[in-house]
């Protein structure tokens, strides 16, 4: 059995990832895949909270638009869209994108988060909480209840 030749250095796994996607056909895919994490630096902010990627097939991207004004000013800017999002792939992977009407949810981090602040217990419901767990025979199943029964008074509004 011959001997394979051997290897210069040893090769980044960076490089040995890249050349298996090639390989496999993924490389395009995920250029393509590309496209919704640069889309708000592409269009912007204002763009992207009124109009998001739905797919791309075969170089043709589908974009989601919230209402017919802003369609309606979308079509003006499709060709610098399309030139922008190449640009900062670099590679023409978008030939043409199609406008669709359709719902356009905001962004996850601008979604405000809900802060819980626990509202403190009052002595009588901390009392109300012992009277109860007191006829609990087992230890565990009592410390469990009491922990239980405390954090619903907590979160009651």
């Amino acid at each position: 059995m011959p001997k394979r030749p051997r290897m210069p250095f040893p090769r980044p796994l960076s490089g040995v990832v890249q050349d298996s996607l090639v390989g496999l056909g993924l490389a395009e895919r995920l250029r393509e895949a590309e496209i919704w994490r640069i889309w708000p630096d592409v269009v912007g902010e204002t763009l992207a909270c009124r109009a998001r990627p739905l797919r791309i097939i075969n170089g043709t991207l589908t974009v989601a638009v919230s209402s017919a004004p802003w369609m309606q000013e979308l079509r003006f800017m499709t060709v610098m869209m399309k030139e922008k999002l190449n640009s900062h792939l670099g590679a023409d992977v978008v030939n043409e994108i199609v406008l669709k009407a359709g719902r356009v949810d905001p962004p996850v981090s601008e979604v405000p988060e809900e802060v819980f602040v626990p509202r403190q217990i009052t002595p009588s419901q901390l009392t109300k909480i012992e009277e109860y767990s007191a006829s609990i025979s087992d230890p565990e199943t009592r410390q469990a209840f009491f922990e239980l029964m405390q954090t619903t008074f907590e979160h009651q509004q």
